[in-house]
């Protein structure tokens, strides 16, 4: 099913002139191209728009079993949190504060938490009906993670999820007896909704 179909027709034609800006820059890269014998052919790369996003993400993940610190087992996470400054593509600013869940599982330590899971967002102020999906998340560094996913139902059904969160605190060592059973994040980049219309 095409990107439009998914789209309200205000926002098919947000997503039409976003389309028309990445062909009228291809158009004018071959004819800057063309006047130069020697230039070499421009090749561009899908482009993905973002439709909806949030600049701001925080709250908290609570693992059954708490994490170990490098003794990886099987564990459930529930992440919860609050999200600010969203905004869509065609209507612009959402006023007020949205939510994000998720539920996650994997083995994971507190050396290597990854997991899998299904999430959804709640827009603020009930401006677009919630967004469903699935899912992973993998560390990239001290403290720091990414999540990637994909929109299955609800507002921008299968757009791309993408944002980064570090955890800023804990409660638990990780050590057996102290395990680390809740963190508290905030985000690192925008949390994201992306299609592409290459």
């Amino acid at each position: 099913m095409s990107f439009r179909k998914h789209l309200h027709p205000r926002r098919s034609a947000a997503v039409a002139l976003a389309t028309a800006g990445v062909a009228g820059s291809l158009i004018g890269g071959l004819a800057l191209a063309g006047s130069a014998d020697a230039a070499p052919p421009v090749h561009h790369p899908d482009g993905y728009v973002t439709v909806d996003s949030c600049t701001t993400v925080s709250g908290k993940i609570n693992y059954t079993p708490g994490l170990r610190k490098t003794l990886a087992r099987q564990t459930t996470g529930v992440l919860t949190g609050t999200t600010s400054g969203c905004s869509d593509i065609f209507t612009g600013a959402m006023a007020g504060t949205g939510s994000v869940s998720a539920v996650l599982s994997g083995r994971a330590s507190l050396a290597a938490e990854k997991f899998t899971g299904t999430f959804t967002i709640n827009w603020p102020g009930g401006h677009l009906n919630p967004s469903n999906g699935t899912l992973n998340v993998q560390p990239i560094g001290s403290r720091q993670y990414r999540v990637n996913g994909t929109v299955t139902s609800g507002a921008d059904t299968g757009s791309v999820l993408s944002f980064g969160y570090l955890t800023t605190s804990q409660k638990g060592s990780g050590r057996k007896g102290h395990p680390v059973v809740w963190q508290q994040y905030v985000n690192t980049s925008p949390l994201a909704l992306s299609r592409n219309i290459g």
